[in-house]
């Protein structure tokens, strides 16, 4: 059976860890979180998957998406809202990635990043597509998308059922 586009998680930054993040203050690298307001609105944000609006109170901390610690569990800079955030309500990749360039960096289920599978997808609506293809290789755990230009991180994909 074949992964479709309707078949793919997408997460953006863990709720629970940017609680913990928001509460202590500090962030993935031991930065202390310094929130902003947002004066002009458009900067990613990482907890909901949406691009801020002005007047939102804003953070930028350094991340890891990675549940685990070892080589290929890079920190990076995210935007996230700094207090409470109603986290991702869409399904699906959000409409705005798909009209941006983006990384597809999958990492195999040795938690590595399979070189041969990374790929860079134009902002021509095809991320979807892409994600459903990677997705479907039997040697690939999951994907992390990223901005093409900056590099940082922009949500986690996987395949909603399990293989057999």
């Amino acid at each position: 059976m074949s992964l479709g586009t309707d078949d793919i998680q997408i997460t953006g930054a863990d709720a629970d860890e940017l609680a913990t993040l928001r509460t202590r203050g500090v962030d993935h690298g031991g930065n202390t979180v310094r929130p902003f307001v947002d004066r002009d609105g458009g900067w990613p944000l990482r907890c909901c998957l949406t691009d801020s609006i002005p007047g939102d109170v804003v953070a930028i901390v350094a991340w890891c998406p990675f549940p685990w610690r070892g080589p290929y569990a890079e920190v990076g800079p995210i935007v996230i809202h700094a207090h409470d955030c109603p986290g991702v309500t869409s399904d699906g990749v959000p409409h705005q990635f798909l009209h941006r360039r983006q990384l597809v960096r999958p990492y195999g289920h040795d938690r590595r990043i399979a070189y041969e599978d990374v790929s860079i997808v134009e902002g021509d609506g095809s991320l979807s597509d892409v994600l459903a293809d990677i997705l479907n290789r039997e040697h690939i755990d999951f994907v992390l998308v990223r901005n093409v230009l900056a590099g940082c991180y922009s949500f986690t994909a996987t395949a909603r059922r399990t293989r057999s």
